[in-house]
């Protein structure tokens, strides 16, 4: 962990220096003690004064994002770390000093980003891109419905700030092409067409939802002033889009090429300082751009001795050659894959591509999947059939999940839903995400994952990944936790925590018994790969039994791990080394069995949302360590629920203060 400032209380101070000395006299002195204060009661009070703060500085619902409320923040971090500082940490519990060091590291990394050049861009909100369209988000919730008058009489401000917000942002994009900190050209069409293929959509009707509804209310007056509301916002979107698309589109910067290696990051005026904060307050590890790059690098080699293993299992299995249908790009053929070659040696670059023949994917591999509890689910999805097929397989897994990760943690009350992704979303929104309880499933056939990816993309997103994160922080929370602590978010603890879930598949014996050297033996397996299962129909016979079914995805918790090894590579390779995304994506077309569809979204992804993809395999590696040592350290005390316990109930904390945390933990079990 890093170096904690010098502490000193100019209270306590303050107080000693107004002490009155009474009776004084050549004999005898008589000092009057101040009171002890309490540094965690004063600790909470920081907490909360600056949260008061900084809701009165902007108590606007959008926020405002300019350069000057940026400047106005800053002097806000400033003042309260000051006030941190002046609270002894050493007369903190163990548990007060995890919400310590994680405000001080707010404040910090929040005072490096206010004092580099172009302020408003230390702030998640600009620029949007397609990735997190906040304009889509901000303008469904300017349109949503109210249940009552009054809540529209309410709503009736949210709308109109919205304009606001829309007009503002109009305005931020201009003064980037002033300042040559505009998007690339590549990013700014995917921007406009999520805009358009959303907000816009259908004459904007996210904008109308809840002033149709307040029209059958019976208020006429209050319906006319509303639409009026709703039609100025609408103008003001109508126009941002025109400037995107005029403009700004004209000003930004490269080709609209794939091939146009401007597009990072570090091309930016202070470039790569600021590609280095993103990176900072994303990995929260404190590693250069290049550490990053290089630890990617050899993580992506060292992970491919795992995958010719289960290579040669499937050439055991299926012999030397496979005959599939392919899509070469244009069409579906027959292709016969080599998976070894004359030397005896497993072609990785063939096995790869085998995996992504279309008898893998949902919608590709030839079935009509209809009429199944999912029907009314998948009526939003762009196929159906996918959607249904992929619906009814995740949820089996989800019974089998559960089951065994109850050996392993607390028991938690929340559930959640699988739910298909809209098909006006499905291009843009990756593979799957969750929130609020729900895992948001991407089933177009050409974004979505392939088949022997549903274990371990369960896992991550739900149980025991992110839904469990979020509901055991909320089941099991500490008895004094301050408010500030909960709003937090760090994506190096949020992700790492889902990626070291994805590793801890193997450890439950999801995909079987484990050898000595830690490895799945993909017999006696604990996941969806049941002996009894008839594998002439499951998944659409892709399986010839139960090891190559646990062995596949085994394949699939691999290949994950090698995306978020590559992503180490590409992010910074994309933002500070001045990568194409076709650069990128022959980077991850040669080192994983990512299918192309998957390729396209995740290295746009990169380019859009700057150095969060680094934050998986950051987080992961310092949790495994700490499990590692844990185990070391405490022998037969260890106990798994009591670890997870401890790194999950206190919520986002950035990696350094995990580090703390668990080291006295550690320290308070042996």
């Amino acid at each position: 962990m890093k170096q904690l400032r010098s502490t000193f209380n100019p209270v306590l101070i303050a107080l000693i220096a107004a002490t009155t000395i009474v009776g004084c006299s050549d004999e005898e002195t008589t000092i009057i003690q101040p009171p002890t204060q309490d540094q965690s009661a004063l600790m909470r009070q920081v907490f909360a004064d600056y949260q008061s703060a900084m809701a009165t500085l902007d108590s606007s619902e959008f926020g405002q994002v300019t350069d000057q409320m940026a400047n106005s923040m800053q002097s806000v971090d400033r003042l309260y770390l000051d006030k941190l500082d002046a609270i002894d940490r050493t007369k903190l519990s163990d548990e007060d000093k995890i919400y310590y060091d994680t405000f001080m590291f707010d404040r910090n990394i929040s005072l490096r980003g206010a004092s580099l050049p172009n302020t408003r861009f230390g702030n998640f909100d600009v620029p949007i891109t397609h990735f997190y369209n906040y304009i889509e988000w901000n303008a469904e919730w300017a349109g949503w419905n109210k249940d009552t008058l009054e809540g529209y009489e309410e709503h009736i401000q949210i709308v109109r700030e919205f304009t606001s917000w829309v007009n503002n942002l109009k305005s931020l994009y201009s003064l980037g092409i002033i300042d040559g900190s505009q998007l690339p050209k590549v990013l700014v069409t995917r921007f406009i067409d999520s805009t358009k293929n959303t907000v816009a959509l259908n004459d904007y009707a996210m904008m109308k939802k809840g002033l149709n509804h307040l029209k059958t209310l019976g208020d006429a007056e209050l319906a006319a002033e509303y639409e009026t509301a709703v039609d100025v916002s609408i103008e003001a979107l109508k126009d941002l889009i025109l400037f995107l698309e005029g403009d700004y589109y004209t000003a930004a910067r490269g080709t609209d090429s794939i091939n146009d290696a401007n597009i990072g990051w570090g091309d930016l005026p202070n470039g790569q300082a600021w590609y280095q904060w993103q990176l900072d307050r994303n990995s929260t590890t404190g590693k250069s751009a290049m550490e990053l790059s290089q630890l990617g690098e050899e993580l992506v080699a060292d992970a491919k001795a795992e995958m010719i293993r289960v290579a040669e299992l499937i050439v055991e299995k299926r012999g030397k050659t496979i005959t599939a249908d392919w899509h070469d790009g244009n069409s579906v053929v027959s292709r016969t894959f080599t998976l070894e070659n004359g030397n005896g040696d497993i072609d990785l670059n063939e096995f790869f591509d085998y995996l992504n023949s279309e008898q893998f994917f949902y919608g590709r591999d030839g079935r009509n999947i209809a009429d199944t509890e999912y029907k009314d689910l998948c009526t939003v999805a762009s196929s159906p059939s996918a959607c249904e097929a992929a619906l009814t397989d995740y949820n089996i897994f989800k019974t089998d999940a559960n089951d065994v990760v109850a050996g392993y943690f607390k028991p938690i009350k929340a559930d959640y839903t699988i739910k298909p992704e809209p098909a006006a979303r499905e291009p843009y929104a990756g593979v799957a995400s969750y929130g609020s309880n729900v895992f948001n499933l991407n089933t177009h056939p050409n974004y979505s994952l392939q088949k022997w990816n549903v274990s371990t993309l369960l896992l991550h997103e739900a149980a025991p990944g992110h839904h469990f994160q979020n509901a055991y922080a909320t089941e099991y929370p500490p008895a004094d936790k301050p408010d500030y602590i909960k709003d937090v978010w760090y994506t190096a603890y949020g992700e790492g925590w889902a990626l070291y879930t994805e590793w801890l598949g193997m450890e439950m014996g999801i995909y079987g018994a484990l050898n000595a050297d830690g490895k799945p033996t993909f017999a006696e397996a604990t996941g969806m790969c049941k002996p009894d299962l008839d594998y002439t129909q499951f998944q659409g016979g892709i399986y010839t039994d139960a090891e190559e079914c646990n062995a596949l995805q085994y394949f699939g918790s691999l290949n994950e791990a090698q995306l978020r090894n590559m992503r180490l590579a590409v992010d910074t390779g994309i933002h500070a080394k001045g990568w194409s995304i076709q650069e990128a994506r022959d980077y991850m077309s040669a080192n994983s069995a990512l299918g192309v569809g998957d390729i396209e979204s995740e290295t746009f992804r990169y380019a859009a949302y700057v150095g969060q993809a680094v934050s998986y395999k950051s987080g992961f590696l310092v949790i495994k360590a700490l499990l590692d040592k844990a185990q070391d350290e405490l022998g037969n005390k260890f106990d798994w629920a009591s670890f997870h316990d401890q790194l999950l109930k206190y919520g986002d904390q950035p990696l350094e203060v995990v580090e703390t945390s668990i080291n006295n933990w550690i320290k308070t079990q042996q």
